[in-house]
Order: C-alpha cells, then sequence, then structure tokens
C-alpha cells in the first residue's frame, strides 16, 4: 500500500473547500467535510478534520481543526483551529476574517487577520496586539489559498501563484505540477497530481497529491522539514459531494 502523510499542527492544513453551490462556490465545488490521519514513521500523532459550506448569509465558511492522537495524546493536549469566512463566486474569493486559535502544547494563542478591501489593508491581531498592512487586490488568507489552488488546478492543470497575507508579512503561495501518480489511501484509489509547495526560503518541503475525481483535493501531503524528519497526512474520509460524477 503506498501510502501519505504530512506535517502536523497548524501550518499542516493544506486541504480545499467548496460552496453550497456552483453559484456561490464556483465551478465544480460542492460543500464537504473530510477526514485526514497524521502520521509520522509508523506512529499515528494527530487528525485534520475540514468543513467547509455557505453560511445563511450567503457568504463562505471554511473550518479546519487539527489535534493530537495516539500515543502523543498521553503527552501533550495540542488542539489549533482555524476558520475562514468571505465571499467566492465566479470572479474570485475575497476572504472577510481569518482567525486562528492554538490551545495547549507551547501555549495558547490567538490571531485574527481582517481584510478591509476599501482600504486595500489587512489588520492583524496576535493575543490582542494589533497592526496594519497594505495589501494588493487578490490577496487570500492562509486557509482559502488552498480553496483558489484547487479551483484553479480544476480551470487548468499548471502551476500556481497566490499572494497570502500571513503572520504580518505578504507571502507567496506556489506550486510546482510535478507528475501523475496512482495512491492507494484508507480513502480509496485514486489517480493523482503531484505538485510541490515552493518554500519561502528554500527550507522545509511540501508535496500534495491532488485527485481530480475530488476536485483536486489532497489525498495525501507530505512535509520534510529543515531536520530531515517527514510528516505525511492521508485521506480517511471524504463526502460523496465532492466526487465528480
Amino acid at each position: 500500500m503506498n501510502r501519505g502523510r504530512t506535517s502536523w499542527l497548524a501550518g499542516l492544513v493544506c486541504l480545499l473547500l467548496s460552496g453550497t453551490n456552483a453559484l456561490q462556490a464556483g465551478p465544480g465545488i460542492p460543500p464537504f467535510d473530510a477526514r485526514y490521519r497524521i502520521e509520522r514513521s509508523i506512529f499515528d500523532i494527530g487528525r485534520i478534520q475540514l468543513r467547509f459550506y455557505i453560511s445563511p448569509t450567503g457568504n463562505y465558511v471554511y473550518h479546519s481543526t487539527t489535534e493530537v492522537a495516539g500515543f502523543i495524546a498521553w503527552f501533550r493536549d495540542d488542539r489549533v483551529e482555524e476558520t475562514s469566512r468571505g465571499s467566492m463566486d465566479a470572479r474570485g474569493i475575497r476572504p472577510g476574517l481569518y482567525h486562528f486559535e492554538r490551545r495547549g502544547g507551547k501555549g495558547d494563542k490567538h490571531a485574527a487577520v481582517s481584510f478591509d478591501w476599501t482600504a486595500a489593508q489587512v489588520e492583524n491581531t496576535v493575543n490582542g496586539e494589533s497592526w496594519r498592512m497594505a495589501i494588493p487586490q487578490g490577496t487570500l488568507d492562509k486557509l482559502v489559498v488552498q480553496i483558489a489552488m484547487m479551483r484553479g488546478l480544476q480551470d487548468t492543470v499548471q502551476d500556481q501563484h497566490f499572494r497570502v497575507a500571513d503572520g504580518g508579512k505578504l507571502k507567496d503561495f506556489r506550486i510546482h505540477v510535478l507528475a501523475h501518480e496512482t495512491l492507494e489511501v484508507p480513502a480509496g484509489n485514486f489517480d493523482t497530481i503531484k505538485v510541490e509547495k515552493t518554500p519561502e526560503s528554500g527550507s522545509r518541503k511540501t508535496y500534495l497529491w491532488l485527485a481530480p475525481v475530488l476536485g483536486y483535493l489532497p489525498v495525501q501531503i507530505m512535509r520534510i522539514e529543515n531536520d530531515g524528519a517527514s510528516y505525511y497526512s492521508v485521506l480517511e474520509s471524504v463526502s460523496d459531494s465532492l466526487r465528480v460524477k
């Protein structure tokens, strides 16, 4: 069995989203729930839960929860929740508010990024301290960028580039298409497109295997840290609504 895994906790939810219908969320992206298992070596160390839907106000909501599991849970109780809210249509994605909360492990952390499109700025707030930063049109938060990647690949399978407001900085999110591969993961067998996420400073590497039949949702993610340690995430289950008919 060829299995996948990926980085763990906060920056590891490299997954993607959808909306309740094509008019609201964009072509080929239905609402869905997905679950991943995080592994290092032979150990099961965590879970990722993703949910994307359209709120009663018509805006998208994308929520991710990452928490420890297995024997690691005996020693630490890390839990990270991320939420992105905003508007999404055939023209693109416009985030309104990104929220991050970490509990346990290295200590609690609360962060938010509020988008002011009239002023072309974001307000970053971390543990009660705030500052503002100018942004260009099309800037995304670090969670919903995954959906932007997914939508972009549905249009054409080629390298992608996005600008992301993250940690008080404007960062590049780039992926490079590498190859076609077939994988078997707990959620099933999938033909995939393997891509590499280009690191900001040439440090840790991230590879994603994206399934066209799931609208380019990742079925496997591998992250290699600076010290050579590898973390993997594999898709355990996904809503049938995401499968391309």
